[in-house]
Protein backbone atom coordinates (compact mmCIF):
# COMPACT_ATOMS: atom_id res chain seq x y z
CA UNK A 1 0.00 0.00 0.00
CA UNK A 2 1.28 3.45 -0.95
CA UNK A 3 1.52 5.77 2.07
CA UNK A 4 -0.95 8.14 0.37
CA UNK A 5 -3.50 5.32 0.18
CA UNK A 6 -3.80 4.86 3.95
CA UNK A 7 -7.46 5.78 4.59
CA UNK A 8 -7.00 6.02 8.38
CA UNK A 9 -4.12 8.52 8.13
CA UNK A 10 -5.90 10.47 5.38
CA UNK A 11 -9.12 10.66 7.39
CA UNK A 12 -7.16 11.98 10.39
CA UNK A 13 -5.48 14.63 8.21
CA UNK A 14 -8.83 15.84 6.88
CA UNK A 15 -10.38 15.84 10.37
CA UNK A 16 -7.43 17.99 11.48
CA UNK A 17 -8.16 20.35 8.58
CA UNK A 18 -11.72 20.93 9.80
CA UNK A 19 -10.50 21.41 13.38
CA UNK A 20 -8.03 24.05 12.17
CA UNK A 21 -10.80 25.79 10.19
CA UNK A 22 -12.93 25.82 13.34
CA UNK A 23 -10.10 27.52 15.23
CA UNK A 24 -9.43 29.81 12.24
CA UNK A 25 -5.83 28.62 12.44
CA UNK A 26 -4.54 29.55 8.99
CA UNK A 27 -0.89 28.56 9.68
CA UNK A 28 -2.04 25.05 10.69
CA UNK A 29 -4.19 24.81 7.55
CA UNK A 30 -1.32 25.94 5.31
CA UNK A 31 0.92 23.27 6.85
CA UNK A 32 -1.56 20.60 5.71
CA UNK A 33 -1.79 21.86 2.12
CA UNK A 34 0.43 20.95 -0.79
CA UNK A 35 2.26 24.00 -2.20
CA UNK A 36 0.35 23.49 -5.46
CA UNK A 37 -3.03 22.74 -3.86
CA UNK A 38 -6.11 23.14 -6.06
CA UNK A 39 -9.07 24.53 -4.08
CA UNK A 40 -12.39 24.47 -5.95
CA UNK A 41 -15.80 25.88 -5.20
CA UNK A 42 -18.65 25.59 -7.76
CA UNK A 43 -18.88 28.44 -10.24
CA UNK A 44 -21.60 30.95 -9.50
CA UNK A 45 -21.79 34.46 -10.93
CA UNK A 46 -23.00 35.90 -7.60
CA UNK A 47 -20.65 34.12 -5.17
CA UNK A 48 -17.33 36.00 -4.97
CA UNK A 49 -15.40 32.97 -3.64
CA UNK A 50 -16.55 30.67 -6.45
CA UNK A 51 -14.09 29.16 -8.87
CA UNK A 52 -10.75 27.38 -8.80
CA UNK A 53 -7.89 28.64 -6.66
CA UNK A 54 -4.32 27.43 -7.25
CA UNK A 55 -1.46 27.11 -4.78
CA UNK A 56 -1.10 28.50 -1.29
CA UNK A 57 -1.47 32.09 -2.54
CA UNK A 58 -4.72 31.12 -4.28
CA UNK A 59 -6.01 29.46 -1.12
CA UNK A 60 -5.19 32.57 0.93
CA UNK A 61 -6.99 34.75 -1.62
CA UNK A 62 -10.04 32.44 -1.36
CA UNK A 63 -9.97 32.80 2.45
CA UNK A 64 -9.71 36.59 2.18
CA UNK A 65 -12.60 36.84 -0.29
CA UNK A 66 -14.69 34.41 1.76
CA UNK A 67 -14.12 36.37 4.98
CA UNK A 68 -15.16 39.61 3.27
CA UNK A 69 -18.18 38.13 1.48
CA UNK A 70 -19.79 35.82 4.01
CA UNK A 71 -20.25 35.01 7.66
CA UNK A 72 -20.21 31.33 8.53
CA UNK A 73 -23.01 30.76 11.02
CA UNK A 74 -22.60 27.00 11.04
CA UNK A 75 -20.22 24.57 9.33
CA UNK A 76 -20.77 21.02 10.49
CA UNK A 77 -18.82 18.10 9.06
CA UNK A 78 -21.00 15.10 9.88
CA UNK A 79 -19.40 12.11 8.18
CA UNK A 80 -15.90 11.29 6.91
CA UNK A 81 -15.58 8.53 4.32
CA UNK A 82 -12.03 7.52 3.42
CA UNK A 83 -10.88 5.30 0.58
CA UNK A 84 -7.39 5.21 -0.83
CA UNK A 85 -6.02 8.74 -1.18
CA UNK A 86 -9.48 10.36 -1.07
CA UNK A 87 -11.71 11.48 1.78
CA UNK A 88 -15.32 12.54 1.23
CA UNK A 89 -16.82 14.71 3.94
CA UNK A 90 -20.59 15.13 4.22
CA UNK A 91 -21.93 18.06 6.18
CA UNK A 92 -24.21 21.04 6.63
CA UNK A 93 -23.66 24.80 6.51
CA UNK A 94 -25.55 27.97 7.25
CA UNK A 95 -24.06 31.14 5.76
CA UNK A 96 -24.92 34.85 5.75
CA UNK A 97 -23.97 36.87 2.67
CA UNK A 98 -22.54 40.08 4.13
CA UNK A 99 -23.59 42.37 1.26
CA UNK A 100 -27.26 41.35 1.34
CA UNK A 101 -27.58 39.97 4.90
CA UNK A 102 -29.47 37.02 3.36
CA UNK A 103 -28.90 33.61 4.93
CA UNK A 104 -28.74 30.33 3.06
CA UNK A 105 -28.45 26.75 4.25
CA UNK A 106 -27.18 23.72 2.40
CA UNK A 107 -26.00 20.19 2.86
CA UNK A 108 -22.58 19.78 1.27
CA UNK A 109 -19.96 17.27 0.23
CA UNK A 110 -16.24 18.02 0.14
CA UNK A 111 -13.95 15.69 -1.76
CA UNK A 112 -10.33 15.88 -0.57
CA UNK A 113 -7.38 14.23 -2.34
CA UNK A 114 -4.11 13.60 -0.51
CA UNK A 115 -0.70 13.27 -2.18
CA UNK A 116 2.61 13.06 -0.32
CA UNK A 117 0.87 13.45 3.06
CA UNK A 118 -0.56 16.84 2.04
CA UNK A 119 -3.93 17.97 0.74
CA UNK A 120 -3.54 18.26 -3.02
CA UNK A 121 -7.15 18.92 -4.09
CA UNK A 122 -10.26 20.16 -2.33
CA UNK A 123 -13.56 20.18 -4.25
CA UNK A 124 -16.72 21.54 -2.68
CA UNK A 125 -20.28 20.61 -3.73
CA UNK A 126 -23.33 22.43 -2.30
CA UNK A 127 -26.60 24.12 -3.27
CA UNK A 128 -25.25 26.80 -5.61
CA UNK A 129 -28.74 28.09 -6.36
CA UNK A 130 -29.39 28.90 -2.69
CA UNK A 131 -25.96 30.53 -2.39
CA UNK A 132 -26.49 32.56 -5.55
CA UNK A 133 -29.86 33.80 -4.32
CA UNK A 134 -28.29 34.89 -1.02
CA UNK A 135 -25.49 36.82 -2.73
CA UNK A 136 -27.64 38.27 -5.51
CA UNK A 137 -28.59 41.92 -4.84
Amino acid sequence: MNADDNPVTNKQLVQSLYSAFGRRDIPAILAMLSPDVEWREPNNPYNPAAGSWQGLAGFLKWVQIGNQAEEILSLEPRQFIAQGNSVAVVGYMKIRARATQKVYESDWVHLVTIEGGKIEKFQEFFDTYAAGEAFRP
